[in-house]
Parts: structure tokens; C-alpha cells; sequence
């Protein structure tokens, strides 16, 4: 909690000591919920760390930022031996399934986690990456139409009247990319094919001279050559004079250019080194030009990197930009292609040993709290990992979070403690009952 104490006074109010607890508990061995971590955090109190949580103003923006500015320094000298790829600003969105319809921004939607559309939340996250470490910078939630197309419902859970507005997961991307703290830097931007799809981000990024190598679906039709623009010439008799460009070259799918791409045009390149050996694959690029008549005069001018297994198979498809019209070598854009590892590494880290979606709250100032304070946590490991990196080459992030499990102070521990937890419980239970009972005898027979 080193340098964050300001960021966590309210009025004059210093809600640090709510902050350590909170922290102590995502690292206890228990769901990262507040019943669960009051039972086992010493001086805990269920009904303040709910307040913490849900109701005390302090911002979990200035939080994120705060850890982001921390995280980029621990990350910004690539380790010895790691291939110059530079660091990496990786944007990927992940959901979690959650059961109801009041927790801020539930629908039916899909859920990567469990690969279908299900109930529950979804969150756009970006990871920043050296190759060998990563961690979470920043999250949004993202709000469905349901949910921005319904007042009520948003004022319910207390959603501020500026968020009440409908956005995509690449526009709130853009919004990450926009008020990340000016001191976080990072040589590109990464994604998988629902930003890479996206006209919206891909024009930010190159407006701001911002180098990307964003994967893309293969559905996508390019022009191999610059397309030759032009107005067609009015038609004899009435109707308007025509003022829309059109162009008449045709486009190329990408599955066309992968399938006339010579044997000998290949590249065998190895983009990382894996706990198994040298990770390889076979890699091509070449330019490539965009142009849709609804962009009017504009046309993209970016490289398509085509990458796939050494027996041809999990083919993957991405836009590459530089700016200056300068163009990376295949061996760089090979491995940031290859870097969204990182950020599923993260999502997968962070939920399983910090339990970032382990919550049980529903309001939209609570959600962001809890996340804030998760990517705060999942740095924390980081950092005790970097540390011990000499000592102890294989420490992994499962090892740390058991050494914490183990030796945090548990009030379980004791005789007392574990009553009061038990009483605790069936009281909750025993009300859960009598509301239920209640509503019951209310029902009209």
C-alpha cells in the first residue's frame, strides 16, 4: 500500500487500515467476497468493509492509475535474453457469469469464461506485458442497450448520469487508451478480432501514431494494391450528381491470400521460449490497403501478418501499423502477434488466485472498488515474484498466493473465532429463511 495512503482518505476520514484488510483478504485462502473475508481478517468488520466497498467515495480510477504508473516501472526494462519486442499494452475483455438481474450491468451476453452466452457481467481490461510478466492497468464495465436504454435500472445501481451512455467494447478501449497516466508508455497496442475489426480503434491508434498489430477475422476483404478512387460521372437525365467515391478493383479475402501464398514465401520463426522448449511458427506479411465508399476518401495503408502452426493449422490473421510509413521486421510482428498469451495469462491469474470475480456486490461504485483493489493485489504478487526471481527462478503466482493463505493471520484459528463465524452464518441463514417464508405467505392463493 506503499504511496497510495492519500488516494484512500475520504473527507477526513482515512479509510487505509479498511484498504489493508480488504487486500489481506483477497489473499486469504477463502472467495474473495467480504462474508468470507471477515470471517478469517482480524479487527473485520462485515458492515464497515461493505461501506469501504460499496458507499466510501474514494476513487478507484486514481487507484488503477496509481498501480498502472507502479506496474510500467517494474515492467519497463525488458529482462535479459527476451526478444526486443518492446512492452506491450494488450486490450482484451473478460466476463464472469453472475446470477439475477439488479448487479450493475448483467445481461445475457457472451461469457468467454464459459463459452456461450449466459447470464453475467463483461469487463474490458488492458494488460501491459515485457513477454514474461504481465498485469492489469485498467478495466471498464461494459453496459449493454438493456442496460443504457433503461434509466431506472441504471439509477437503481447507482450508475452515474455520464456513464449512462451506450458503448462498444473497442470504444471503451479507446477510453482506457485515453486516460492511462501520460507516464505509462508502452511500443504497441494488441487485441484480438473484435478490436482489430474495429475502423473506430484502428483510426484512433494511427491518428495518434500509435504502432498495433490487432488480429482480425478472416471474412475481411483487402486490397492488394492502393485502390484507385474516382466520382462516376453524372448520368443522362435527372438525379443528383453523383458525389461518393467508388473504386473499381475488387477486394481479396484473407483466407484467398493465405490459400496463393507460396511454400518457399514462409518464414519459420521462433517467438518465444516455452517451459517446453522454443515456440515456433510458420510467418508471412505483406502490404495491404482498406477502403469502405461509407469512409469517403480514406484508405488504410497497413500490413497483414499471416501466422500459423509449423503443420499449418490455428491460422491467425492480423493488421499491423508503424507510423512514419515505417514497417516492422516479420520477427517483431510475429511476437506481438503472439502476446495476447499474456493477458489470457492475467484474466486466468487474477480470477483464480485474487478472485477478482468472486464479488457479491451489485452497484457500480462497489464493482469498480473491487476491481481496482484486485489489479492492486495481482501487482502485489507480481512484485514478490520479481524479487525473489534470483532466489527462486520457478516461484510461480500459485506458490506466493499459498505462502500467503498460510501465513496471514486467521481468526478461524482460534475456538472463538471459528463460533462467532458459525453463529454468524446461521444468523444469515436463519434470515435468508424468514425473507423467504415472508414472501411466501405473501403470495395470493
Amino acid at each position: 500500500m506503499k504511496g497510495y495512503g492519500k488516494l484512500f482518505v475520504c473527507h477526513r476520514t482515512d479509510n487505509l487500515p479498511k484498504c489493508e484488510q480488504f487486500l489481506t483478504g483477497l489473499l486469504h485462502d477463502c472467495k474473495s467476497n467480504i462474508e468470507r473475508m471477515t470471517e478469517r481478517v482480524p479487527k473485520s468488520d462485515y458492515d464497515q468493509l461493505q461501506h469501504f466497498i460499496s458507499h466510501s467515495p474514494w476513487d478507484a480510477m486514481a487507484v488503477m492509475n496509481k498501480m498502472s504508473e507502479q506496474l510500467h516501472s517494474d515492467l519497463s526494462t525488458p529482462p535479459l535474453g527476451t526478444v526486443s519486442g518492446g512492452l506491450g499494452l494488450i486490450i482484451d475483455e473478460s466476463g464472469w457469469e453472475k446470477s439475477g438481474k439488479k448487479s450493475v450491468g448483467v445481461a445475457r451476453q457472451y461469457i468467454g469464461q464459459v463459452g456461450k452466452v449466459s447470464n453475467g457481467q463483461v469487463g474490458v481490461f488492458a494488460g501491459l506485458t515485457d513477454g514474461t510478466q504481465v498485469g492489469l492497468v485498467q478495466g471498464r464495465l461494459y453496459l449493454p442497450k438493456e442496460w443504457t436504454e433503461n434509466k431506472a435500472r441504471c439509477n437503481a445501481a447507482k450508475i452515474p448520469s455520464s456513464e449512462q451512455i451506450y458503448r462498444t467494447k473497442p470504444e471503451l478501449s479507446i477510453e482506457i487508451l485515453k486516460t492511462l497516466p501520460s507516464s505509462v508508455t508502452y511500443d504497441w497496442v494488441g487485441g484480438d478480432d473484435l478490436y482489430g475489426n474495429s475502423y473506430t480503434l484502428r483510426q484512433y491508434l494511427q491518428q495518434n501514431r500509435q504502432c498495433f498489430v490487432l488480429d482480425v477475422s478472416d471474412n475481411i476483404g483487402v486490397y492488394l494494391k492502393k485502390p484507385v478512387l474516382h466520382i462516376p460521372a453524372k448520368k443522362e437525365g435527372r438525379g443528383r450528381t453523383p458525389t461518393t467515391p467508388v473504386c473499381e478493383q475488387e477486394t481479396v479475402s484473407l483466407k484467398t491470400i493465405l490459400k496463393q501464398i507460396k511454400e518457399e514465401d514462409w518464414q519459420t520463426i521462433t517467438h518465444r521460449d516455452g517451459t517446453k522448449g522454443p515456440m515456433v511458427r510458420k510467418a508471412y506479411m505483406t502490404d495491404i490497403f482498406l477502403w469502405k465508399a461509407a469512409r469517403g476518401t480514406h484508405i488504410e495503408s497497413l500490413q497483414l501478418l499471416i501466422s500459423t502452426e509449423l503443420d499449418g493449422s490455428e491460422v491467425k490473421y492480423s493488421f499491423c501499423f508503424e507510423p512514419d510509413d515505417k514497417k516492422s521486421s516479420l520477427s517483431i510482428a510475429l511476437y506481438r502477434q503472439m502476446q495476447r498469451y499474456w493477458v489470457e495469462r492475467a484474466f486466468q491469474n487474477i480470477k483464480e488466485h485474487i478472485g477478482m470475480n468472486q464479488y457479491q456486490v451489485r452497484s457500480w461504485t462497489a464493482w469498480y472498488h473491487h476491481i481496482a483493489l484486485s489489479l492492486m493485489a495481482l501487482h502485489f504478487l507480481l512484485q514478490v515474484q520479481k524479487e525473489n526471481q534470483k532466489q527462486m527462478p520457478l516461484l510461480s503466482l500459485p506458490d506466493i498466493k499459498l505462502i500467503f493463505a498460510k501465513k496471514l493471520l486467521n481468526k478461524l484459528n482460534s475456538d472463538e473465532g471459528l463460533e462467532l463465524a458459525i453463529k454468524a452464518r446461521h444468523r444469515k441463514r436463519k434470515k435468508d429463511i424468514d425473507r423467504h417464508l415472508k414472501k411466501k405467505s405473501k403470495v395470493p392463493k
